[in-house]
């Protein structure tokens, strides 16, 4: 893979940790959007689990099988999201917005492997 490809990469699964992070300390910090803030890290740790796999990526992973995971995550991700958009109330809030956060950053990571599956293909 290419080396920019898998820097995206471990700075897409980074920013998630990052964020679960700062979730968790405005959690403490705003104790009256703790549910709010909770929701979050739910949301934030649910999309972690669901990308182990690309934090323990191999250096060798062609870009066709990353776009594959990267789409698996995704129609998992948007699953999710459906289902947080049924839900109300201020935790299923707070999920579905880290779900949403999460969601640019995946789609943007899709199409950049995508752009480099087409430079290998040629």
């Amino acid at each position: 893979m290419n080396p920019s490809l898998q820097r995206a990469v471990t700075s897409f699964y980074n920013l998630i940790y990052e964020a679960q992070t700062f979730a968790t300390a405005m959690a403490r910090i705003d104790t009256a959007e703790q549910e709010h803030y909770a929701g979050r890290i739910e949301g934030l740790n649910w999309v972690l689990d669901r990308c182990q796999e690309l934090e323990d990526m191999d250096a060798n992973l062609t870009p066709s099988s990353l776009q594959r995971v990267l789409g698996e995550v995704k129609s998992d991700l948007e699953h999710e999201l459906s289902v947080q958009r049924r839900e109300k109330g201020r935790r299923a809030d707070g999920r579905e917005e880290a779900l949403n956060f999460v969601a640019d950053y995946l789609s943007s990571l899709i199409t950049a492997t995508g752009i480099e599956s087409a430079k290998t293909a040629v």
